[in-house]
């Protein structure tokens, strides 16, 4: 170094202190303390973190934090791949998540010594936007708002989301880690409600499977924030979002139709285990036919006392109407041993074709399958099964349903109401009446059944108070077996309608 450019003693001193204060009050990567969800994130080892919470949770920060030490190779936890590593940072938009967000926490945490050239001048590449570290590291940033093709490439060590991408581009930046055995992390607050990532990600990581750890962390355990105004914010907040900006949960955008449904084995509303109903029970199934979309067959049954028990489901896509009628008579005569009272579907099903001069209900009838044309008044429909999720005065609700319908159980979840294509006319517009029409067609199907019989909710309720088995099950059938006791006791193939009904064309049976 020339005489000139070398420092003096005092000036060395004043620089040292200069960076000990910018150190303490804003502090790099090596003042970095993690609270304890953070702690948790950084110590996990699965290929695939989801570390979710609310705003301000120190979501972000710990997401970058995480970049930094695979890049520099110095994860004072994990063991991770030795440098040069190549990263990807990912986030919502070029402007408002990677200028805003990204580049000032990345200038924040990341110390000069580490990067090329020992300033942020040098190491960063505003074209190629990509930090070059000084052990030849690299990591690129990208945002949603880029052409899908721009994912593909070479390969990558770790690729980190910084609020939920699209599937396409995940799926896209999901190959680009596979030769690497690499690693994907996501810093993110649910807002856009129980989308692909609450499937893929969400729910197995909450089982156990794939290698996944969720890390949920509400914005009450960041210590680093005034509690007095985490309240007060919240408090100006509805309930969905208090829950997903606040607590980290995922909610559905408009809010869930049946909020009140409990999806637990053997809680309110889904048996511990798989029954069959009596034969002298009122049996019925329902349709809600599709192509492209699922066509949900249900097998429901009624008690002496009215209340539903849904207990069987066949849903399936892409079949054509002659193999659904094939496996509905199967599981009657295989399964059951004995056909419904009733068959009732969507009142649509009557439409005919204009090039077949058939349609969808003609197509049925021909197999033997008679279907009585449903109530299609969605309003009522909604109130009439919300009210049967309601428990009687035995705890007891209207209806209830097997552990097997599990298409069923996973749309009832996630049934919401319609939402407005954008925040600006919902916050204009009054809430919407109508559900969203996506993922709803074992619900419809239910709806079907449940329109087609009048409330039988008794006036007294007392008949089933105090009963342990209400419904009055029997306590075993965990299989549904061609032949069992239990269904050859009345095993005809083809009973009628039970002579306490009659059935109308149009609304289905009537009291």
């Amino acid at each position: 170094m020339p005489k000139s450019a070398e420092l003096t003693t005092p000036d060395a001193f004043r620089l040292l202190g200069e960076r000990l204060k910018a150190q303490a009050v804003r502090p790099n990567v090596y003042g970095y303390k993690p609270h304890a969800k953070q702690e948790q994130f950084h110590q996990s080892n699965k290929r695939r973190r989801l570390y979710i919470g609310g705003n301000r949770s120190g979501k972000t920060t710990g997401g970058v934090i995480e970049d930094i030490w695979w890049a520099t190779g110095r994860h004072p936890y994990l063991q991770t791949p030795k440098p040069p590593i190549r990263g990807r940072v990912v986030t919502t938009s070029l402007l408002d998540g990677l200028l805003k967000i990204m580049i000032p926490e990345f200038q924040r945490w990341c110390p000069v010594s580490d990067l090329r050239g020992g300033t942020w001048t040098s190491a960063y590449d505003k074209q190629e936007r990509v930090l070059n570290f000084a052990n030849g590291s690299t990591i690129e940033f990208m945002s949603y708002d880029q052409d899908l093709d721009k994912f593909a490439g070479t390969s990558r060590h770790f690729i980190h989301f910084d609020e939920e991408p699209p599937e396409d581009i995940y799926t896209e930046c999901r190959m680009r880690v596979v030769d690497t055995e690499g690693s994907i992390w996501f810093t993110m607050t649910p807002v856009e409600g129980m989308t692909w990532i609450y499937d893929r990600i969400f729910e197995p990581g909450q089982r156990g499977e794939s290698n996944i750890e969720v890390i949920i962390v509400d914005i009450k355990e960041n210590p680093y924030l005034n509690q007095s105004e985490i309240d007060e914010v919240l408090s100006e907040l509805d309930d969905d979002e208090r829950k997903a900006r606040g607590e980290g949960k995922f909610v559905q955008l408009g809010g869930l139709i049946y909020k009140h449904f409990d999806p637990r084995p053997g809680g309110l509303h889904v048996l511990d285990e798989i029954r069959v109903p009596p034969n002298d029970w009122l049996w019925g199934a329902s349709l809600d036919h599709g192509f492209n979309n699922a066509t949900a067959w249900l097998w429901h049954a009624v008690s002496p006392d009215g209340r539903v028990l849904t207990f069987y489901e066949h849903y399936q896509s892409g079949w054509t109407i002659d193999a659904h009628a094939k496996e509905v008579l199967r599981i009657c005569t295989e399964v059951f041993k004995r056909a419904p009272d009733f068959y009732i579907g969507d009142p649509s099903i009557r439409n005919t074709d204009p090039i077949t001069g058939t349609s969808i209900h003609q197509e049925y009838i021909k197999y033997g399958i008679p279907i009585v044309l449903g109530n299609n008044d969605v309003s009522a429909g909604l109130v009439r099964v919300a009210s049967y999720l309601k428990p009687r005065s035995d705890g007891v609700p209207n209806w209830r349903v097997t552990p097997n319908c599990v298409n069923l159980i996973k749309e009832m979840q996630r049934y919401r109401w319609k939402t407005y294509a954008n925040k600006k006319l919902q916050n204009s517009n009054n809430a919407q009446e109508a559900p969203h029409k996506k993922d709803d067609h074992a619900c419809d199907s239910l709806r079907y059944f449940i329109m087609s019989r009048p409330d039988l909710t008794p006036v007294g309720e007392d008949t089933a108070r105090g009963e342990k088995n209400p419904y009055g099950l029997p306590e075993t059938g965990k299989e549904y077996l061609a032949g069992s006791e239990r269904n050859q006791e009345t095993s005809e193939w083809a009973r009628g309608p039970s002579t306490a009904w009659e059935v109308d064309e149009h609304m289905g049976g009537e009291w």
